[in-house]
């Protein structure tokens, strides 16, 4: 499988190092949970928003079927 080069400001899935709050849906994300991460809005979402399922979308077209399937 190929690996794809990622980038400084590419969102990712992080485990959140402090209690934060979704901004899309405002729950609450404790420290340790799995969380979105789009480092150029500084901005965390639950995994279970609407935003974090786009991108694990994305992610899984990109990375497990590859970018042209």
């Amino acid at each position: 499988m190929r690996k794809f080069k990622s980038y400084k400001m590419d969102p990712r899935i992080i485990q959140a190092r402090f209690d934060s709050t979704c901004k899309e849906t405002g729950k609450a994300i404790k420290k340790g949970q799995d969380c979105v991460y789009y480092p150029k809005a500084r901005a965390v979402y639950h995994m279970e928003s609407k935003t974090a399922q786009d991108f694990n979308s994305w992610h899984e077209d990109v990375f497990v079927l590859g970018h042209n399937y």
